[in-house]
């Protein structure tokens, strides 16, 4: 009977290895070290005032909100003053725009029209980064550049 005792045990022994090493292995991920860099974003600057204004606070980290997958949203650290800049009508994926009325920035994930009338000011294009923001949920945090 000690053989059979010892049969069943060996599996669970060997499970028991498996997880522990298992743990070890990943242990250095599930630590709170450093944490990883946010994504980044490379912008094209419009040659409006207030874009110049915005492109004076790069690089700078922002965290982003999703907006029905039209579009994400971040609230800046300090306002911009608008310029005499003529609001947006349009937009096409990868635009960047001032929302006066809260003091944030919208990066458009898609093309499309009816931009609100509290008025957008377009502050540039992204080069790089526009599949990141895609991906953005709820609290994305990205560095702008």
């Amino acid at each position: 009977m000690p053989q059979l005792s010892l049969l069943k045990l060996a599996p669970q022994r060997l499970l028991n290895s498996v997880v522990a090493a298992l743990l070890l292995l990943t242990a250095p991920a599930l630590s709170q070290g450093s944490p990883s860099p946010a994504p980044q974003a490379v912008l094209a600057v419009d040659g409006s005032t207030t874009a110049a204004q915005f492109a004076a606070q790069l690089p700078l980290t922002v965290t982003f909100h999703d907006r029905m997958g039209t579009a994400v949203f971040a609230q800046l650290p300090t306002s911009l003053a608008p310029d005499s800049t003529d609001p947006m009508n349009e937009y096409r994926a990868g635009d960047v725009a001032y929302v006066t009325s809260d003091q944030s920035i919208v990066v458009f994930l898609t093309d499309g029209s009816a931009v609100p009338d509290h008025g957008l000011i377009l502050l540039g294009h992204l080069t790089r980064g526009l599949d990141d923001l895609a991906d953005c949920r709820q609290d994305c945090p990205v560095e702008l550049s």
